[in-house]
Parts: C-alpha cells; sequence; structure tokens
C-alpha cells in the first residue's frame, strides 16, 4: 500500500511548440484587417455571379486554431497549397454552398437537402480562389488533396448573408502556412522571448508528491480492511519525490520542533 496525495489533477493537454516564440500573433492581426477589408470584394463577386444584390459577406474573428482530422469532412473542403509550403482550407457550410450553386447554376428548383455534388465543390473552389489571393497572388496557389493532421494555426470565419439565409465560410490555415507567411512578410520577433519564456515557466505551478510510506499486504487482508482500521507503518528511510511520473529526486523525512520535514539529497537516488 502506498500512502500518497490522490487530490485529482486537472487534465493538461501537450504543449504543440511548433509556433512557440513566433509571431503568430502579428499574422493573425494582419489576417483579420485583410480580410475584413477583402469581404466587400467577395460580396461584389457573388452578386454579380448569382445575379442577386442581396448578398453580404461580413468577417466574424479571426483566432488561433486546433485543427483535428475529425473536424474537417475532405469531401466537402477544398484545400490551396502554397508554393512556399502550407495549406489554406476553404469551406462553405453546406446548406449555403448548395443554395448559392443553386442560383449560380440556374437551378430550376431550389434542393433541400445538404448533400454536395462535384458542381457545388467547383463553385465552393472558384469562391477559394479569390479568397487564396487576399493572402498571396493567385500564381503561388494550387488545388491539392493532402492528408489531413492535427496541428496548430488559424482559423477566420466569415459569415455570407443570401437574402434571407446566413452561413459561414471558414478558412483554416495551418501552421506551415503561417511559417511560410512569417518568412514572406518578413515578421521575425522584434526581442528575444527567451527571457520571458523563462520567467513564465518558472512561475508555472507544479504538485509535488513524496512517498512517505510503503506497506505490502496479502489481497485476503486488503479485501478485510474496514472503516476505522488502524495499520502500523514505517516512514521510508529514502523517499521518492516525483512530478506526476517523473522522479526527480529523493529525500530523507526528518522531525523538527515537533514536524516533519523533508530534506532533498544532493543527488538522485532509486526508489526503493
Amino acid at each position: 500500500m502506498e500512502i500518497k496525495n490522490n487530490t485529482p489533477v486537472p487534465e493538461i493537454k501537450p504543449l504543440n511548440v511548433e509556433l512557440l516564440g513566433k509571431p503568430v500573433h502579428l499574422i493573425r492581426e494582419k489576417l483579420e484587417t485583410i480580410i475584413a477589408g477583402s469581404c466587400n470584394k467577395l460580396a461584389t463577386e457573388l452578386q454579380v455571379w448569382l445575379k442577386h444584390h442581396q448578398i453580404d459577406v461580413r468577417l466574424e474573428f479571426v483566432e488561433l486554431h486546433w485543427l483535428k482530422p475529425a473536424d474537417i469532412d475532405k469531401n466537402s473542403v477544398t484545400q490551396f497549397r502554397h508554393q512556399h509550403g502550407g495549406t489554406l482550407f476553404v469551406s462553405l457550410e453546406n446548406k449555403t454552398l448548395v443554395k448559392l450553386a443553386d442560383r449560380f447554376y440556374a437551378a430550376d428548383v431550389e434542393r433541400q437537402e445538404s448533400t454536395l455534388t462535384s458542381s457545388d465543390l467547383r463553385l465552393q473552389e472558384r469562391i477559394g480562389k479569390l479568397v487564396s489571393q487576399w493572402i498571396a497572388p493567385d500564381d503561388m496557389w494550387e488545388v491539392c488533396e493532402s492528408a489531413i493532421g492535427s496541428d496548430v494555426g488559424l482559423r477566420a470565419v466569415a459569415t455570407v448573408k443570401y437574402g434571407d439565409h446566413a452561413g459561414h465560410l471558414a478558412l483554416i490555415i495551418e501552421s506551415n502556412l503561417v511559417q511560410t507567411l512569417i518568412n514572406e512578410l518578413n515578421l521575425d520577433p522584434a526581442h528575444n522571448l527567451t527571457p520571458q519564456l523563462h520567467r513564465s515557466l518558472e512561475a508555472t505551478p507544479v504538485r509535488l508528491n513524496v512517498l512517505l510510506s510503503k506497506k505490502n499486504l496479502p489481497l485476503s487482508d486488503v479485501l478485510s480492511l474496514k472503516p476505522d482500521d488502524i495499520l502500523p507503518i514505517e516512514l521510508l528511510s529514502t523517499v521518492p519525490v516525483n512530478i506526476g511520473n517523473e522522479h526527480l529526486f529523493s529525500g530523507r523525512v526528518f522531525e523538527q520542533e515537533g514536524q516533519l520535514v523533508l530534506t532533498l539529497n544532493a543527488t538522485k537516488e532509486s526508489q526503493r
């Protein structure tokens, strides 16, 4: 039997450090300005294509985004690869894309279902080519199909209003493309972020777990335990000190002024 502090520790997700210390926030702010200023251009183009004046496009937000394969349906997204590396994902909500496509192709009857056809996706690709030119010239892009992996990047969402209907247009910029934009725009960090990162790490609270005692019992004795039972125990001569499952060092327990104190050893010792 081990005596440990069993207070639940919140689950911590692994830190993706690909963009750590890089000016991703500058790219986000620049994209926010570019996209917000270009939404009217897309609205104007859609009005011409659809011969309908009640079309409006408005940027909602640009945010840091954790991209997961499960979040993207490869059958309803259009991918554009930048010649210097990185992928842009463009997708309209299915219902919105179907409505725009029915108008664009002059369908006799508007579809009620949201199943996409190749014609719908060709219209989305056409819209995506316009949008990609906001970020980089047309000759730097090619339409592609590639595997989607977990990644950190940027996501921009705009609302497309068509008559009484409104839906979202999403642009996802994965980390390789963010890095390409950083390089293209020469947005190197204005200062060394290492000291700031060190200070942040030093101020991060962690939980130390110290194993004070260990006792081995036959299974029959464990099964017979009842509330208020007393188990005789002895303090370990050398106690391991851990953070999570990582054994950092060992120490010894002493009594000082009526209290137990832990003295850390100069060198790590193996657990006993």
